[in-house]
């Protein structure tokens, strides 16, 4: 997808989900060289700032949803290409939040690209408080009942706050950049919208902070669950084996090849053994209920 848009003071060309045909328009009429491409295609791109002859390139990164599971919440790159009267973005992707901008929010180029990077700030506060949703419904099922579906899902968040918080730092640091760059934020407006951005960046931080101390301590407690049910299970089973263990003992005793009281009548025996497995067996099951209830 090449879209171009003719603005004000500048033209926007947006490359969404490029092919090698839009990757050759790049070079040929925009003058992009091929490392910039290169670096365009890589899915683990930092956000960073880079000087090339001709234009500016501004990497940031943005929260997704992966389209083909709806399930696995990461982050792609955003690259911005700033050069003449002209501003290319290109992503792997396509990027929802660029049809966010109003065109009142794209007055020059570098409105537009702090603008892009505030739609981008909210958009992380909108995935974390559906995260935290998440986080929430799976503690839930977790209290009715531990299953693995449940605690993977609490895993795949715990990424994606790992993944969030690179991304945030990451843009924070672009904003920093920018900031200091010659001209770019020029004006009272621009430098009132890039102050709102780092407010957004630094509130985002500050979330994914606390949401991931808040779900390691959910994890925490539920190991401690799962150790307790665990030590439970094992006491019962050793509970269980030494009750059964004075029975067996008894049984194999008899059937040594030794004289044993009552041996030649085959009642007898029997009833006696039967009558010692009973009390033995009794006595182990009323120790473990005392224990128990003690």
């Amino acid at each position: 997808m090449f879209d171009t848009e003719k603005l004000k003071t500048f033209s926007w060309v947006n490359v969404g989900n490029p092919d090698h045909e839009d990757f050759d328009k790049l070079q040929s009429a925009y003058k992009i060289d091929e490392d910039t491409i290169s670096n365009i295609l890589d899915p683990d791109e930092q956000p960073r700032v880079e000087n090339e002859d001709d234009y500016k390139v501004i990497i940031v990164r943005f929260p997704i949803i992966n389209r083909e599971t709806d399930t696995v919440w990461h982050t792609e790159p955003l690259s911005i290409i700033y050069s003449g009267k002209h501003v290319i973005t290109v992503c792997r992707k396509r990027c929802d939040i660029l049809d966010k901008i109003k065109l009142s929010e794209k007055d020059s180029r570098e409105m537009f690209i702090i603008n892009i990077m505030y739609y981008i700030a909210e958009s992380y506060l909108k995935f974390l408080k559906q995260l935290n949703k998440k986080v929430f419904d799976s503690k839930k099922a977790l209290q009715e009942r531990i299953r693995k579906k449940e605690l993977m899902a609490l895993l795949e968040v715990e990424n994606s706050y790992t993944l969030y918080m690179a991304g945030l730092k990451g843009n924070l640091s672009v904003m920093d950049k920018l900031e200091k760059m010659r001209s770019f934020v020029k004006d009272e407006e621009n430098e009132e919208l890039s102050e709102d951005v780092r407010i957004e960046l630094n509130q985002a931080i500050e979330v994914v902070t606390s949401y991931t101390k808040m779900l390691a301590s959910i994890k925490e407690t539920f190991e401690s669950v799962i150790n307790m049910d665990s030590n439970t299970y094992i006491n019962r089973l050793t509970m269980w084996n030494i009750i059964l263990i004075a029975p067996t003992i008894v049984v194999g005793y008899y059937g040594m090849n030794v004289k044993l009281p009552f041996a030649e009548s085959n009642h007898a025996a029997w009833v006696i053994l039967i009558l010692i497995m009973a009390l033995l067996g009794g006595y182990g099951i009323f120790a473990a209920i005392r224990k128990k209830f003690s």
